[in-house]
């Protein structure tokens, strides 16, 4: 039976990256659906997350070569990429035997330029892997040519070939449930921040790919624009493994937009209360696709808190980036979310296309204006794969070296601003929001719960210290 690891590569974090992300929170989930698949196609998966466990890149590549694998299997978003191939380049130096294999946001939006450039990956898988994964491996036993393998790219004597594009799984039920066993550990390793769930353990859950928005900031790489979702019994399946085995009380739904089903949202939020759960959930959804009904349902599902890419407070930026949303529709939205008892996040992104200080400041106006119980700011990352990569020298200017690519700190500076003005408006925005009566009263109310007074205590301090630091 060959062997298959799958590795998650370190993260490092430097300057204000590291002020606002720490640990794991979002287990890779990509990686626990292609070792539950390579599992049920007879090979033995194991998986290695190096950002979960600290791992440095050396550290990464002993524990990869103990297991003595036949394959290796790396994701690797943009600003990962280089540690991606830094290690397969480790692996080569000690087994050249090893096959190593990428796949991810990255290698799918640059295929042809990222095998250029690292030489030490064998093979890319583009786009969605379940599929891909058991064909390409029974191919390489068989000793079949690669070029019959749709959805990747690989080498062969010097030449870079790219295979057709495999069409995206239809039926997402088809797929095996997640490996959440070869994970470190569930309930250690991934707990994420108590301000973002409800209850203790927790843990995150995908249950749909693709979004239909075209914004042009969002890099769809993998899943793209064609929507697909588990069946509701899909669902309410893993949820019941998830509390029974594990124990979870309280989930955070990672979908791009979890109330764009909404067929299935009405019969999921039924199910969630005819089945009694007694589990809390969080998503994210579009201001432009609830109501107040449907809201209501959600609520008495377990729904106690929906994030919402707000992005600007400006109306001409938002038709820039085809957000298109309005602001009265985002006032409406928050309003209908809080009447019907659900916590708001509004999610903003400073220095879009257009920005100006004028705009910046609309922004803040705007942000402390709505029924927003959390603020997210983050900053325009020109992503490959992104519309917004086209015309984005007619706005500014942007770092595209991908080691430096992340949402934390500025990569794109628009005409007639700077980064030092960047980070300091959004440090602004920041403190405006949270050090307002009612926010800190809110959260200090929150920290009163015995049960998780030191966990408040302990995210509350890092936010504190972000917030008050000049970085």
């Amino acid at each position: 039976m060959s062997k298959i690891v799958f590795v998650y590569p370190p993260l490092t974090l430097t300057g204000r990256y590291k002020q606002v992300a720490s640990g794991s929170e979002v287990y890779p989930y990509g990686l626990c659906m292609l070792a539950a698949v390579a599992r049920n196609s007879g090979m033995i998966p194991a998986i290695i997350d190096s950002k979960a466990k600290g791992y440095t890149e050396e550290v990464t590549v002993e524990k990869i070569l103990a297991l003595r694998p036949d394959y290796v299997g790396i994701t690797a978003s943009t600003m990962l990429i280089q540690s991606a191939a830094d290690i397969c380049e480790r692996i080569k130096r000690k087994n050249p035997g090893i096959i190593t294999m990428a796949g991810g946001p990255h290698i799918s939006a640059l295929p042809s330029e990222t095998m250029q450039q690292f030489s030490s990956i064998d093979i890319g898988v583009i786009k969605e892997g379940e599929e891909t994964l058991p064909e390409l491996c029974r191919a390489i036993e068989d000793k079949k040519p690669l070029e019959t393998v749709r959805g990747i790219i690989f080498r062969d004597k010097g030449r870079i070939i790219r295979t057709e594009t495999r069409p995206y799984i239809k039926d997402l039920d088809t797929l095996p449930m997640p490996a959440w066993d070869l994970l470190p550990d569930l309930l250690k390793d991934y707990q994420q921040s108590v301000v973002r769930v409800d209850k203790m353990p927790s843990i995150s859950l995908i249950t749909s790919r693709g979004c239909p928005c075209k914004c042009t900031f969002c890099a769809r790489n993998v899943f793209g624009n064609e929507c697909r979702c588990y069946s509701a019994d899909r669902v309410m399946a893993m949820i019941r493994h998830l509390k029974e085995k594990y124990k979870i009380r309280s989930i955070a739904i990672e979908d791009e937009n979890f109330v764009v089903f909404k067929k299935r949202l009405t019969e999921l939020c039924h199910r969630f209360i005819d089945e009694k759960l007694d589990i809390s959930w969080s998503c994210a959804g579009r201001v432009d696709q609830v109501d107040f009904d449907t809201l209501t349902l959600m609520k008495r599902a377990g729904c106690w808190s929906i994030s919402y890419g707000i992005e600007s407070g400006s109306s001409e930026i938002l038709n820039t980036v085809k957000k298109n949303i309005t602001k009265n529709q985002i006032v409406e939205a928050l309003k209908n979310t809080r009447k019907a008892g659900i916590e708001t996040k509004g999610y903003f992104i400073i220095g879009l296309p257009g920005e100006t200080m004028q705009t910046i400041s609309e922004t803040r106006q705007f942000a402390l204006s709505i029924p927003l119980d959390y603020l997210q700011m983050s900053f325009l990352c020109v992503f490959p794969g992104t519309e917004i990569v086209e015309h984005a020298d007619t706005f500014g200017v942007y770092d595209n070296d991908w080691n430096s690519m992340n949402i934390w700190t500025p990569n794109f500076i628009p005409h007639g601003l700077t980064r030092e003005i960047l980070v300091k408006e959004s440090k602004k925005i920041f403190r405006a929001f949270y050090f307002r009566p009612k926010i800190i009263i809110k959260f200090v109310l929150k920290m009163m719960t015995p049960k998780y007074f030191l966990y408040y205590c302990k995210d509350g301090l890092k936010i504190l210290r972000f917030l008050l630091s000049s970085r």
